[in-house]
C-alpha cells in the first residue's frame, strides 16, 4: 500500500467548510479513482492532517485527470486552508491500525 500525508492550517471559522470539501473530495477519489480512503484529524492547535491510502504508488501516479468537481473542491480547500508542508508519500511497511465501525 502507498500512503500520502497532508497538513493544513485552516482559517478560523472555516473549519466546517474545509471538512465538508475534504470529505466530498475524498469520497470522489475513493469512488472514482481507486483510492482506499483517507482519515482527517484535527490537532489541539487547530491544524489538520490527513493521510490517504492507495493500493500502490503506481495506482496513485497513473490515475486519470481530476473531474471538474474535484478541481472545484480542491480550490475550495485552498480558499479555506493553507497546505503547511509538501505532501509526504511512502509505501506502508507496517499497519497496526484497528478498524472499528463508527458513526459518520
Amino acid at each position: 500500500m502507498h500512503a500520502i500525508y497532508f497538513k493544513w492550517k485552516v482559517a478560523s471559522g472555516r473549519e466546517r467548510d474545509f471538512e465538508s470539501a475534504w470529505r466530498e473530495l475524498t469520497e470522489l477519489i475513493r469512488d472514482e479513482r481507486g483510492g482506499l480512503g483517507s482519515r482527517l484529524h484535527r490537532c489541539a492547535n487547530g491544524e489538520y492532517f490527513a493521510y490517504a491510502q492507495w493500493p500502490s504508488e503506481l495506482s496513485w501516479a497513473t490515475q486519470s485527470e481530476p473531474t471538474t468537481r474535484m478541481l472545484e473542491l480542491r480550490n475550495h480547500m485552498r480558499e479555506f486552508a493553507e497546505l503547511l508542508d509538501a505532501p509526504l508519500r511512502g509505501d506502508v511497511v507496517a499497519d497496526l491500525l484497528i478498524s472499528i465501525d463508527r458513526p459518520e
